[in-house]
């Protein structure tokens, strides 16, 4: 089950956000807040729970750094610059 939620994390990540962005610090509060509610049609998530907003947030954190990793390990692999700069 945890594999399932962490793999629906990494797709919301992977969808919504962009890989020009520094950290996750630079994703907006509202891309933020609309992948929680996407990820909340299929979990039952407690959004006024501190504590697990915070988890949440953590893991979507990881995702991200994890995503941005990955693109630049195939970037050096093959190559290529990188993702492209706006």
């Amino acid at each position: 089950m945890m594999n399932k939620f962490r793999g629906n994390i990494r797709l919301l990540v992977r969808d919504r956000c962009r890989l020009n962005w520094e950290s996750w610090r630079d994703v907006s509060e509202d891309i933020k807040t609309v992948m929680i509610d996407v990820l909340a049609l299929d979990w039952d998530i407690n959004k006024s729970d501190a504590n697990l907003m915070k988890c949440i947030d953590v893991v979507f954190k990881y995702c991200f750094w994890e995503l941005k990793f990955d693109v630049q390990r195939d970037a050096e692999r093959h190559g290529v610059a990188g993702p492209a700069k706006d």
